[in-house]
């Protein structure tokens, strides 16, 4: 059974297995300590939560040739809660289908949470909320706030105003507390612009000749 590793209750931090190196960039970069050391079950440690990380043809992989169970009795010998987190995704029809969701079934019911992210960084980020949340100690649905649609329709303005070239996501920010609209933005002049914290001439002269530019095509 693994040792029990502790961790200061007033910090978010985490083991990490030394093999995790790019996820452990992308957790030292969103502001979580990681204690670095050799794992042999899973490849995350907070207090009394193992987390198993596999990309999507390792998890596949593992089921087909029985590591998968070997992996799963590990887990639920040495921690309390259980996660793997499944990377990436594939084509799974080298699997027998009912094999594979049986063997999904095993781990669910065994307590094992089984979590699909995208990429490295979508995991990283489910790591870091995993750690944020548990830290708390706040679990209640009720305490997540949903979005105002006003708020929605915020973001989709900065992400309309992000696809200008040499505007970034926080100049964008900027520009929306400033303008108050991609409206006021478009009708800005020049000058107007360049009272925007990283607007200098020249980018107000692309931005302006982008929102001028007259398509004449047939």
């Amino acid at each position: 059974m693994e040792k029990q590793l502790s961790l200061p209750l007033n910090e978010l931090q985490i083991f990490a297995d030394y093999r995790e190196n790019e996820i452990i960039n992308f957790l030292e970069k969103l502001g979580v300590k990681v204690n670095i050391v050799k794992l042999d079950v899973c490849d995350f440690v907070y207090n009394n939560i193992g987390i198993e990380r596999k990309t999507f043809f390792d998890f596949i992989s593992s089921i087909l040739d029985g590591r998968i169970f070997e992996q799963a009795k590990k887990m639920i010998e040495t921690y309390e809660k259980r996660i793997i987190i499944v990377e990436g995704s594939g084509d799974v029809e080298r699997i027998n289908e009912n094999y594979y969701l049986s063997v999904l079934s095993y781990l669910v019911l065994n307590n094992i949470s089984i979590v699909f992210t995208r990429s490295k960084m979508e995991t990283a980020k489910l790591i870091y909320w995993i750690l944020k949340k548990e830290k708390s100690g706040d679990k209640n649905y009720s305490s997540y706030k949903i979005k105002k649609k006003n708020e929605d329709l915020v973001e989709v303005q900065k992400r309309i105003l992000s696809s200008f070239p040499g505007i970034s996501t926080v100049l964008s920010d900027r520009i929306i507390k400033k303008f108050k609209s991609i409206k006021n933005f478009v009708l800005a002049s020049e000058k107007d612009l360049m009272k925007v914290e990283g607007i200098g001439k020249k980018l107000s002269k692309k931005i302006k000749k982008i929102v001028e530019f007259e398509y004449k095509g047939d």
